[in-house]
């Protein structure tokens, strides 16, 4: 090894870094464990046919004297709200002063073309506030005056005015293209545009009540708590997106009038330990599947019919099962909750089946290789209805490194299931991390770690002997298995690939070393960091989410940080552990802007306390108060829903697009900070899905389970830094 080369570069990382350090607060203290008491969630309610509305749009909205419901259809039809369903009425059944015409005032004809250029109109005691084209119109009936609203050195001249109302303080809101405006009781006004976190500003209607100022628009609704804008556009908010009116109960729930019928968003008291228990009966009622209980997505014949949900399998079973598997041990770790500790130990089982399925039959792959998910044989055969050679084919047209396999999910040798080949770099860095924390935190007898010796042995035997590659039933690497020096220090078709699965495999062999503590595991680790450079390339690894610069690939990104986890926590070599440091200090200063629960708590629990020290002096790698703050508003704001619906952010007027992108053409973007919306906000909800995508086309017919909420959670709860 070139000694000298190594402190040279390790040198001009360093300086890097410092540049990164001195633009962020790194310094600030933070307090933890973070106190969380109960908050308010969010969710939605529809209503459509299948609850009595009409096939047709919903265009009116009220709440009568009791509290009560009511609703006009496009055709003129009226219902009102009994229980949880809605029923027909005729017009004389309600107060006919509901769905009234707007007032005209004779005397606003010198002020408005037409009577058809008023929008709406509101009143506050003797005070008359009217929006129209014309503009913002205030009066007492008889004589009125043009409003020029001013906040500082800005005044308004709003024009197209399309909604007023008085909130319960008796503030004055309104709303137009230009954006909002509020007067307060001193007469004062405010104005908010895009930059003040406006999301969007083509108006259809507004109410007001205890939950805040509701704005109906032509895609999406928005809320405004007093502090907060609240954009909730798509299928897991709202029925359709062109909201005609918006009602307001006495509870603060938000009824909203659309196209395809009547949106409920309302809310209730949880803790994060509420939403635990929550996802967990759902991974149990629709989630598991095989005999083993793999947690998977699940299918929906009819879109957001959770009764309609039929668990199906994914490329990523084995890597998805590591990661519940290590929720769920997190879990047992904090609450010693029996029931956690069976789901723990099933998981286990599940994930260790993916390396004995592969062996024997007619198919057999070399020991140790690991499937990437198995089906029963009573189902449909995969290779035909899914895994077909032109499936083979058209993956090998766009990526000339696919293998073309048949069959790609063989038999295997009891006849009773399918295996998928071809397994990737990601379902071990899931394997290795779930069989990690289960030994750690779980496993209390020595037959229960001996059984993870013995699969984490047969695993990484299977690596190391195969030159650092998995190799499949056909005896070559598979695509994305490929470890070995020649490839990633010498192959330029791997350099993309270099630094992530130069980590991935340090991550295997420590995690190997650590369980088994067969010291053969740290002599191949040390070989690898040092010799060949391993610990050097994750220092500049090129698969890196840039974050508020640029796009980069999230799944790496997940991958990578998992693999810290064990690197920086298994190490006392102090000069491997400074390049980890550094590797994942300068990952995080791109990381931070997303927001990510999973990936902030590792870098906690990587670096909290930590100094690096190099030739310009010492760092402290103490993570700022927002690394802790950020993940557990995430946490709160993780969507009860967790349906795949439509959902985009790509019209947005607060939306910052990214990599030069045109703000009519953009497909990835952030908000006006650089940091992305909230995950309620966004159609991802895993932390390995790429939330810089402002658009999601999902139809809605897939239910996804709950663990990396949970994952994300009870890590936080374990290393201390949430206190419920």
């Amino acid at each position: 090894m070139n000694t000298n080369r190594f402190f040279q570069t390790l040198g001009y990382y360093c300086g890097v870094f410092i540049c990164f350090l001195t633009s962020g607060s790194w310094h600030l203290e933070a307090k933890t464990p973070v106190q969380v008491g109960e908050f308010t969630q969010q969710y939605h309610i529809p209503y459509d046919e299948a609850d009595g509305l009409p096939d047709q749009a919903i265009t009116q909205l009220h709440t009568g004297k009791k509290d009560q419901l009511y609703a006009r259809a496009e055709s003129g039809g009226l219902y009102q709200l009994e229980g949880e369903e809605w029923k027909s009425i005729a017009n004389a059944s309600i107060d006919e002063s509901l769905f009234t015409a707007l007032p005209w005032y004779r005397s606003l004809s010198s002020m408005v073309e037409s009577q058809n250029s008023v929008r709406d109109v509101a009143e506050n005691g003797k005070e008359i506030v009217v929006a129209a084209a014309e503009g913002l119109i205030i009066g007492d009936g008889t004589h009125w005056s043009l409003v020029l609203p001013q906040e500082g050195n800005v005044r308004w001249a709003p024009v197209d005015v399309r909604a007023v109302a008085y909130d319960p303080e008796g503030r004055l809101w309104f709303a137009a293209p230009q954006g909002v405006g509020c007067r307060h009781e001193d007469g004062t006004w405010q104005l908010f545009t895009g930059a003040d976190g406006l999301p969007f500003n083509d108006f259809t209607c507004m109410s007001t009540g205890s939950s805040g100022v509701w704005f109906g628009t032509t895609n999406g609704a928005i809320q405004y708590d007093g502090g907060h804008w609240h954009f909730r556009q798509g299928g897991r908010w709202l029925l359709a997106n062109h909201v005609h009116d918006i009602a307001i109960d006495a509870q603060g729930k938000a009824w909203i009038a659309t196209d395809e019928g009547v949106s409920c968003i309302t809310a209730k008291p949880m803790t994060l330990t509420d939403k635990a228990t929550f996802y967990e009966q759902e991974i149990e009622k629709y989630n598991r599947r095989t005999k083993y209980g793999y947690v998977n997505p699940a299918r929906l014949s009819s879109p957001g019919d959770k009764s309609t949900a039929k668990p199906t399998y994914s490329d990523n079973d084995g890597f998805n099962t590591g990661l519940y598997l290590a929720a769920v041990s997190y879990g047992y770790a904090v609450t010693e909750d029996p029931k956690l500790k069976e789901y723990a130990h099933k998981a286990f089982r599940a994930l260790s089946f993916l390396s004995e399925v592969t062996q024997g039959g007619d198919h057999a792959a070399p020991k140790g290789f690991v499937a990437r998910n198995v089906i029963p044989i009573s189902e449909p055969d995969p290779n035909v209805v899914r895994y077909d050679l032109e499936y083979d084919l058209r993956r090998n047209e766009r990526d000339k490194l696919w293998k073309v396999m048949q069959p790609r999910m063989p038999i295997d040798k009891t006849g009773q299931w399918y295996w998928k080949c071809d397994s990737s770099s990601d379902e071990l860095d899931g394997h290795f991390f779930g069989y990690s924390v289960y030994y750690d935190l779980v496993c209390e007898t020595e037959q229960q770690k001996e059984q993870v010796r013995q699969v984490v042995r047969n695993i990484i035997d299977h690596v190391i002997e195969h030159n650092y590659a998995m190799v499949d039933y056909d005896g070559t690497p598979t695509r994305w298995g490929h470890f070995a020096p020649e490839d990633l220090n010498q192959n330029p078709a791997w350099k993309a690939e270099r630094g992530i699965n130069s980590y991935c495999i340090l991550g295997y062999l420590s995690a190997a070393h650590h369980i088994t503590e067969d010291p053969k595991y740290r002599t191949e680790y040390l070989k690898l960091a040092i010799d060949h450079g391993y610990g050097m390339n994750g220092m500049s690894q090129y698969k890196w989410n840039r974050g508020a610069y640029s796009q980069g690939h999230q799944p790496g990104d997940n991958m990578m940080f998992m693999n810290y986890y064990h690197l920086l926590r298994y190490e006392t070599d102090p000069q491997l552990l400074s390049m980890y440091q550094f590797a994942i200090s300068r990952h995080w200063t791109y990381e931070k802007y997303e927001r990510n629960a999973f990936t902030n708590f590792i870098y906690a629990a990587c670096c909290d306390g930590k100094t690096r020290k190099d030739n310009w002096g010492e760092i402290d790698l103490s993570p700022p108060v927002e690394c802790y703050t950020d993940a557990i508003d995430s946490l709160k704001r993780y969507p009860l829903d967790l349906v795949e619906w439509p959902m985009s952010n790509a019209h947005r007027i607060d939306m910052r697009p990214l990599e030069g992108q045109s703000r009519e053409s953009a497909t990835i973007g952030t908000d006006n900070s650089g940091y992305l919306f909230p995950i309620d906000e966004r159609h991802e909800i895993y932390w390995d899905w790429d939330p810089w995508k402002l658009t999601g086309n999902s139809k809605g017919a897939t239910l996804r389970p709950g663990f990396h909420y949970l994952l994300a959670y009870y890590m936080g709860r374990y290393h201390g830094y949430i206190d419920e």
